[in-house]
């Protein structure tokens, strides 16, 4: 497919102002950056926390940028763009080129797609692979060609090696081979089986991986959906409705746009056929039911952020069921779009400027050159600060999240206590409890850094730190 001039350079305005921004901005990596860049130093097939693509990525950007940890916000936007991209050719499956660049340039009024992409994670790299996998999934089906059947196992299993939120597309795409005429003619293609096979190949290592470590990761789910539970059932109806309303807050720029052009412009008829609407409903509005579905009928809260990629067809949803004419208002709608980009570039901005938190006003390399100690081979304690280290300090030393090696069994123990261990946190407690679980963490020592904020605001904050000696 050819590419639209104007989204082209869309894209590429994207792609400069949020990959700069952040650099200009930030002092240090966002915590979740740096833990994923720390994850794929690991050279694992799994995390504590997730499955291992989200740290592979983030580790050969570091090494392709030259160790620069600034090289993550860069990655970031180009699988934000990637994603915008993929987004215009499913657009351009159900809908003329004018409404397709429309579709896609609006994304920009989601908050995934914009004002949160500074912070790299496994949630941007689903933003991409959404997406990809929808498209060839859809002609594969249409034009049962090989290679899109190739290349929707490839995605596909790269989602599940990413995120395990991506089931609920997969599932949803399943359905649809099930209970739709189109897709059950589907059923007897063995390309299709020769697709899933190369999908399960890719993420069957990750299994084992998991099978061998108790599927430990199960405690990390249970723990950030569990403990926060409302009684008297009320979960049930309270989640999925803050689940609901967090996604619409974070589409509300973009809805906005969409819903003031579908007023002010000429309303047409839905001309979709009903065929193409059942595509769109199954892979477009069934992920989002059937996340929504889990607090609902668990009872159990879930994190926006799990959303993120739900969102990928939120603008070709609306055009296939709200549609207007575009012809007349296409260059008003791109102004738009520029200007929801520029808006949440500033509101970024003025956040950073602001702001008085230290996840934000650390100079990470200040910190690190101001630890008197060159051969580091391990680092633990405080998942950001111990992760922040792993990132900026020149021997990339391996973390030891928490200083749990329970909830960190790729780490050699024996060999950790032999070389000694650089242990970080944020409060002193929290130090002098590790201490007591290693006698031989010396008393701790102090880097003070202080936040500047907009109007002379200030706020002074402690790091502690110091060493458990090795082993003679």
């Amino acid at each position: 497919m050819k590419l639209n001039k104007t989204l082209s350079i869309f894209l590429l305005v994207h792609l400069l102002v949020w990959s700069v921004l952040p650099i200009i901005w930030r002092a240090n990596l966002p915590m979740d950056s740096a833990e994923a860049l720390i994850w794929g130093m690991m050279g694992e097939w799994g995390t504590n926390k997730h499955p291992p693509l989200s740290g592979w990525l983030a580790d050969w950007a570091f090494i392709w940028g030259d160790k620069n940890p600034a090289s993550l916000y860069v990655l970031s936007q180009v699988l934000v763009v990637g994603a915008i991209f993929y987004i215009y050719k499913i657009a351009r499956l159900f809908l003329k080129r004018d409404k397709a660049l429309i579709a896609a340039v609006l994304m920009e009024g989601v908050a995934y797609y914009s004002l949160v992409t500074p912070e790299y994670n496994c949630n941007i790299v689903a933003l991409f692979l959404w997406p990809a996998c929808t498209y060839h999934f859809y002609q594969g089906i249409k034009e049962n060609r090989l290679s899109d059947w190739l290349a929707f196992g490839f995605f596909a299993g790269l989602n599940l090696l990413n995120k395990y939120v991506s089931g609920a597309l997969l599932l949803s795409l399943g359905l649809y081979l099930l209970f739709t005429t189109t897709g059950r003619k589907c059923l007897t293609s063995w390309k299709l089986y020769f697709s899933a096979l190369l999908g399960l190949t890719l993420v069957v290592p990750h299994i084992i991986w998991l099978y061998n470590r108790d599927f430990f990761v199960i405690d990390y789910f249970l723990g950030r959906t569990g403990g926060h539970n409302l009684p008297y059932g009320l979960g049930h109806i309270v989640y999925p409705l803050k689940f609901l309303a967090s996604q619409i807050m974070t589409s509300a720029a973009a809805l906005l746009v969409l819903l003031t052009a579908w007023y002010h412009g000429k309303e047409q008829k839905a001309t979709l056929a009903q065929d193409k609407k059942q595509f769109i409903f199954f892979a477009g509005i069934l992920p989002l039911m059937i996340m929504t579905a889990v607090p609902l009928l668990v009872g159990v809260k879930l994190k926006s952020m799990w959303g993120s990629p739900v969102l990928y067809m939120l603008t070709v949803i609306w055009f296939a069921y709200l549609p207007f004419e575009v012809s007349k208002i296409k260059d008003k709608l791109i102004v738009s779009a520029y200007g929801l980009l520029f808006l949440f570039a500033a509101s970024f901005s003025l956040q950073c400027w602001f702001t008085l938190s230290p996840k934000f006003n650390l100079d990470a390399r200040d910190f690190v050159n101001s630890i008197n100690k060159k051969n580091i081979q391990y680092t633990g304690g405080n998942v950001w600060l111990a992760s922040t280290i792993g990132a900026y300090h020149y021997n990339n030393p391996a973390v030891i999240f928490d200083l749990n090696f329970a909830g960190n069994p790729w780490i050699n123990k024996t060999d950790a206590l032999k070389q000694g261990i650089l242990v970080v946190e944020e409060n002193l407690g929290a130090y002098n409890a590790h201490r007591a679980q290693h006698p031989r963490l010396e008393q701790a020592k102090t880097y003070r850094f202080t936040a500047h904020g907009a109007g002379d605001k200030s706020k002074e904050y402690t790091i502690y730190y110091g060493f458990v000696s090795g082993e003679k």
